[in-house]
């Protein structure tokens, strides 16, 4: 049986029997086609920075000669079931609306020749794998677990597993944090993990726990690709999604609503500064999750709090446009952080907590400042407020710091040199 055609565009639903094992691009075959799927087990529509990586990888790939890449994910029965589980898991209640962000035209839209592919089933992700030449793939326990238990590494192509995960938090308070850093050094995660063919790092302090925890594998380090340049230009083609008052100091914040992101330390440093600068400032908070509650809570207590609820993807060059200011009080770390990179794309500063991600992309006194405690965070606020700026242009650093061509093209040939190694194996 063969996959259906989605009702448009480049879309396919599995139902999934496709045959399996065809993959032979490394293998000595005359193959020209050098297949490749990049594959998350939430689908696109959730519009999360792995989703958006996913899209725009899939994207570039399938641009260059001889290359066919897509994007699998399971299906929305499958993550309607995932995202209940989740929610389960951290103690909060399941929105629907939070695997459905970004519409299936826009998703499309920005895929370009590559395609987006569902499967229902296990098994059926097993035989739509097999049609490729290599599996990029997030290092989740999740996928991890999926691959060693429910798929088996034997029965697909090489796996490589990209960690826009953080392996380890660094300075981990929380019980969930806590948790991640114990689960992801247990045996547990090594003997899920141990069957992929190399692993994609993107943080400095993620490298050195793979390599100690993996010692066997190859580990190459390449942030994300990222286009300063282009997603600047997206700001002059859309208004700001929300009424801006530039008699004020506009302040943003983005992201989800969750203890992770720092939501109880942003509520503190709207407090503390609207003591003393209140009449000169306007916070835009932009996000959804289960802490919002405690952000409308603001809202209603200080006129110059908006709660924007979730800004489409597409809009958000905008409202970086409008503001003077990104802070953000993101509190585990992160593999990646594409707020602060995207905020200097429009040549707005940044203030944020010193952690991973952050301190790898933020050069205190160039781009923004890096803090250490919530007293120290709500002084840099007050400096920015009182007309204060960071010498030098920050959109020229940005973009000296950011190459997307050259991400894709370092990563591309680490595919290339584990599909060499593999076909020598085979």
């Amino acid at each position: 049986m063969k996959m259906e055609a989605g009702a448009s565009g480049n879309s396919e639903k599995c139902g999934c029997h496709r045959q399996s094992g065809c993959g032979r691009w490394a293998c000595g075959s005359n193959q020209a086609l050098m297949r490749i799927a990049i594959f998350n087990t939430v689908q696109l529509e959730t519009a999360g920075g792995m989703e958006h990586f996913s899209i725009q990888a899939a994207a570039h790939l399938a641009s260059l000669p001889g290359v066919q890449a897509d994007c699998v994910t399971m299906d929305e029965a499958f993550n309607l079931r995932y995202g209940r589980l989740h929610s389960l898991y951290f103690f909060r209640r399941f929105d629907r609306a939070t695997i459905f962000r970004e519409p299936r035209e826009v998703i499309e839209q920005r895929l370009g020749r590559a395609r987006y592919v569902q499967c229902a089933t296990f098994a059926g992700l097993r035989e739509v794998l097999g049609q490729y030449d290599l599996v990029y793939s997030r290092n989740e326990i999740t996928e991890a677990f999926l691959f060693r238990m429910r798929v088996g590494y034997r029965n697909v192509p090489p796996v490589v597993f990209g960690c826009h995960c953080p392996h380890r938090y660094i300075g981990a308070s929380t019980l969930h944090s806590r948790l991640h850093n114990l689960l992801y050094a247990s045996k547990l995660y090594t003997r899920l993990a141990k069957g992929v063919a190399g692993f994609h790092t993107i943080s400095g302090g993620d490298t050195a726990a793979i390599e100690r925890q993996f010692p066997g594998h190859p580990v190459v380090q390449i942030p994300n690709p990222f286009d300063a340049v282009g997603y600047s230009e997206q700001a002059g083609k859309a208004k700001p999604p929300f009424a801006v008052d530039y008699a004020k100091f506009n302040i943003l914040w983005a992201g989800r609503l969750t203890g992770q992101k720092g939501v109880a330390q942003l509520l503190e440093v709207i407090e503390s500064v609207n003591e003393t600068h209140g009449g000169r400032v306007a916070w835009h908070i932009c996000g959804d999750g289960e802490l919002s509650g405690l952000i409308l809570e603001a809202a209603s207590r200080h006129e110059n709090v908006r709660a924007h609820g979730h800004v489409d993807r597409l809009a958000m060059p905008a409202a970086y446009a409008a503001a003077d200011l990104f802070v953000s009080t993101s509190q585990w770390g992160e593999t990646y952080a594409y707020t602060p990179r995207e905020a200097n794309s429009l040549g707005v500063p940044v203030v944020a907590f010193d952690i991973s991600g952050y301190n790898e992309i933020i050069e205190n006194g160039r781009n923004g400042r890096l803090v250490k405690s919530v007293d120290e965070f709500t002084e840099h606020v007050r400096w920015f407020v009182d007309g204060n700026r960071l010498d030098g242009d920050i959109r020229e650093y940005i973009c000296a710091r950011t190459d997307p061509a050259t991400a894709y093209e370092l990563l591309f040939e680490f595919f290339r040199d584990r599909l060499a190694f593999n076909g020598e194996r085979g």
